[in-house]
C-alpha cells in the first residue's frame, strides 16, 4: 500500500512538472515573438538628415501682370538692371498680350525689384506690360533619407524656430516629386522649398518624422 501511495505521488509530481516546463516553454516562445515584434518596430524608425537649408529674407514670391502690354511673343522676365538673380517668363495672348507669368528663379532683394520683359527676341513694336512684385522669406533645404524605411512625406512636418515659429508645414506640401509618388524612399534626397513670408527672418529649421526630429541653422 504505501509504496502504491509513493508511486502515485511520483508520477503526479512528474505530471506537474512536465505541465510547469510547458507552461515555461510558452512563456519563452511569447516572450521571444514580443522581442521580436519590438526589434522590427524599432527597425522602421526612420533616420533622416537635413543636408542644408538656406533662407532668402528677399525672395520674389509672386509676381502679377498689372498691364498686358501688346505685340509681345512668349519670352523671358528679368530684373531693371539684372542684379539679384530672379528670372522668369511669360506666355501671351492672341494680341501679343502678356497674359501668363511663371518664375523660374527666385533671387534675392533687399527691396521689391522692378520686374521687367528681356527684350531680347521681342518684336520693335512690343512693349507696355507691367508688372506686381511681392518678395519675403523663402526656405530651400535639400533633405535625405538615410535609412532603410520608406516614409510617407504626409508624415513628415517641418519646423522654423521651433515653437516660437510659425505652425508646421507639412512635407507633403513643401516637397513636390518629380513623379507622381506620395513616398520618401530609402537613399532619396528631396529637394525641400516654401515661401513663410512671416517674421523678417528665422533662424533654425527642424524636420520630424513618426518621431525622429532633426535640425539644422538656416545659412
Amino acid at each position: 500500500m504505501g509504496a502504491s501511495v509513493g508511486i502515485g505521488a511520483l508520477v503526479v509530481g512528474t505530471s506537474l512538472l512536465l505541465v510547469f516546463a510547458l507552461a515555461m516553454q510558452t512563456l519563452d516562445d511569447r516572450l521571444n515573438a514580443s522581442l521580436e515584434i519590438i526589434e522590427d518596430a524599432a527597425d522602421d524608425t526612420p533616420d533622416i538628415r537635413i543636408d542644408d537649408a538656406t533662407l532668402w529674407e528677399g525672395a520674389v514670391l509672386t509676381v502679377t501682370v498689372s498691364n498686358n502690354g501688346s505685340n509681345y511673343t512668349n519670352g523671358t522676365l528679368t530684373t531693371s538692371g539684372g542684379a539679384g538673380g530672379f528670372l522668369g517668363g511669360f506666355t501671351v495672348d492672341a494680341s501679343g498680350g502678356i497674359d501668363t507669368v511663371f518664375i523660374t528663379i527666385r533671387g534675392n532683394y533687399s527691396s521689391v525689384p522692378t520686374v521687367v520683359v528681356d527684350p531680347t527676341g521681342q518684336p520693335g513694336n512690343a512693349g507696355g506690360a507691367t508688372f506686381t512684385v511681392d518678395i519675403g522669406n523663402f526656405i530651400y533645404a535639400n533633405m535625405t533619407n538615410v535609412g532603410s524605411t520608406t516614409v510617407a512625406l504626409a508624415d513628415g512636418w517641418v519646423f522654423l524656430d521651433g515653437s516660437s515659429g510659425p505652425a508646421p508645414t507639412n512635407l507633403g506640401n513643401a516637397y513636390t516629386p518629380s513623379i507622381n509618388s506620395t513616398n520618401w524612399y530609402p537613399g532619396e534626397t528631396i529637394v525641400v522649398e516654401w515661401a513663410e513670408d512671416g517674421a523678417s527672418s528665422y533662424e533654425r529649421i527642424a524636420l520630424t518624422v513618426l518621431g525622429e526630429t532633426v535640425g539644422l541653422p538656416l545659412a
